[in-house]
């Protein structure tokens, strides 16, 4: 029996691109066209040159997938540990296809640098927190590109740490910057636990759509002490900047190869702009109090008032206004989302779904798989959630777990866009509101968006700031990755 190979990330993406371009009736601006011969063929260059690099580097299955195709939680025990740190060294073994294909092409001139100090070979305008040591930095020849630096997180000959907690652990990461002096754009993988890892096809998919939107042309980074984007066609996000530091720059990239038309960047998320928040919410909070009251009359009356409101939408948002004395308090405002108050700090990300139509986008948010996928391990009230479910998520390892409570406070049930929110409860080191929402456009693009306010709650949270704004980092990564499902 002949078994037909699954299809490779691009080739999916391709795929349903071309499917979108096929009604004449409906715009590309979304999505994008789909991929050129000339991009389709640089990444089969790349496959095949990787056959090679990675001929020692074996691929691996998400180890939480059961062979019936479900998710299983991850075990506590796994947080800590990675039983094979040596496979990310596939990561260098992609990364080396890259390189050769991209010089094979001329479109760049290769400079290895073995030594340990990277930061003295390579000037950085912000020195990456992780300690590097070899580099590859290729410049393309092309004027106005940017130069590409990969650099590696350990040496050559190192075998990598099973226990990651120790300060002194290795993982066989690789950071990937641009510019000169260059800005670090991504790392991979961003944890390294066994809890998190979910198959080394979603690590070279992250690394090729990071490096392919660098040769693309089309990637853009903006930072500042207090803002900091990224966006290419594949998706666009924005939060906390480069606190400790007054830098401050935009970064565009431009093709590598002459002729060559980039992809269509993302719309970009506007740090000053509220307008994400109306999209996410459509209806402010003051509105479902007047929801309330309307819908107390007899129901023929209630909906005509409903007609009269002007830019009333057909969506279905319910949300909890009145918490039972029964029930722990939210210990952050209801309209946080809309109207942050001091102290709050805004955050939005988005990203294409691929692989994952909306229906089943839309299921998975609501069957808590986004968290599970993430590496969370969790107890709800109820699966699916609903308005009222109360869930509890457990970061880390006993003894020193931290268990988090939150209430879903609102559930959206649109055709074209659905989620839900939840709040913080007491116990929770964070006070604030978070929201989950896929969208569907009218050319049948689904995004992932992800919307939160928080601001630390807890003395150890305020105390250990910048600590436990890195692991909501590394938490946001891995949510908006999670709706990726591997074709098949």
């Amino acid at each position: 029996m002949t078994t037909t190979p699954a299809p490779t990330w691009w080739e999916a993406d391709h795929a349903s691109l071309c499917e979108i371009a096929e009604d004449p009736s409906e715009e590309w601006a979304d999505a994008g066209p789909p991929f050129t011969d000339g991009l389709l063929q640089l990444l089969a260059d790349v496959e095949e040159a990787f056959a090679e690099t990675g001929a020692d580097t074996p691929s691996w299955e998400d180890p939480h997938l059961g062979t019936d195709g479900e998710e299983r939680d991850s075990l506590e025990e796994e947080y800590s540990r990675c039983l094979d740190p040596g496979k990310f060294g596939i990561l260098w073994a992609r990364a080396e296809a890259w390189t050769r294909v991209l010089t094979s092409r001329a479109w760049a001139t290769r400079e290895d640098m073995e030594s340990g100090d990277l930061r003295a070979g390579v000037r950085w305008a912000a020195p990456p927190r992780l300690e590097l040591h070899r580099t590859t930095v290729l410049r393309p020849h092309r004027p106005g590109a940017l130069p590409l630096v990969l650099a590696r997180t350990a040496p050559e000959d190192a075998a990598g740490s099973i226990d990651i907690t120790g300060s002194d652990a290795l993982i066989l990461g690789l950071v990937v910057g641009i510019g000169d002096p260059a800005v670090a754009v991504s790392t991979v993988p961003d944890c390294g636990c066994d809890a998190c890892d979910s198959g080394s096809r979603d690590l070279l998919e992250d690394l090729d759509r990071t490096l392919l939107s660098i040769v693309d042309g089309s990637f853009e980074v903006d930072l500042s002490p207090d803002w900091s984007s990224q966006r290419t066609s594949f998706g666009a996000s924005g939060g906390s900047g480069e606190e400790g530091t007054d830098l401050s720059l935009t970064l565009t990239t431009q093709p590598w190869a002459d002729g060559w038309t980039p992809r269509p960047l993302s719309p970009a998320i506007d740090r000053d702009d509220s307008a994400w928040a109306d999209e996410m919410m459509h209806e402010g909070h003051r509105t479902l109090l007047l929801d309330s009251v309307i819908d107390a009359f007899p129901p023929p009356l209630a909906a005509r008032l409903h007609r009269l409101r002007p830019g009333r939408s057909k969506a279905v948002v319910s949300s909890s206004l009145y918490i039972p004395l029964t029930q722990l308090p939210l210990t952050a405002p209801l309209d946080a989302l809309e109207h942050p108050s001091a102290g709050y700090r805004r955050d939005h990300r988005s990203t294409v779904v691929s692989g994952m139509d909306f229906e089943r986008a839309a299921s998975a948010l609501r069957s808590w798989v986004v968290h599970r996928r993430a590496g969370l391990q969790l107890s709800a009230t109820h699966t699916p959630l609903q308005e009222g479910t109360e869930v509890r998520l457990h970061l880390g390892r006993r003894p020193f777990q931290l268990t988090v409570p939150c209430r879903v406070l609102w559930v959206i049930d649109e055709p074209d866009r659905a989620g839900f929110a939840y709040g913080t409860l007491p116990g929770h080191p964070e006070s604030g509101i978070e929201q989950f929402t896929v969208t569907r456009t009218a050319t049948g693009l689904v995004r992932f968006h992800l919307d939160v306010v928080s601001r630390p709650a807890a003395w150890y949270a305020r105390l250990g700031a910048p600590v436990f704004r890195l692991v909501q980092e590394l938490i946001t990564r891995r949510y908006l990755r999670a709706l990726r499902n591997p074709p098949g």
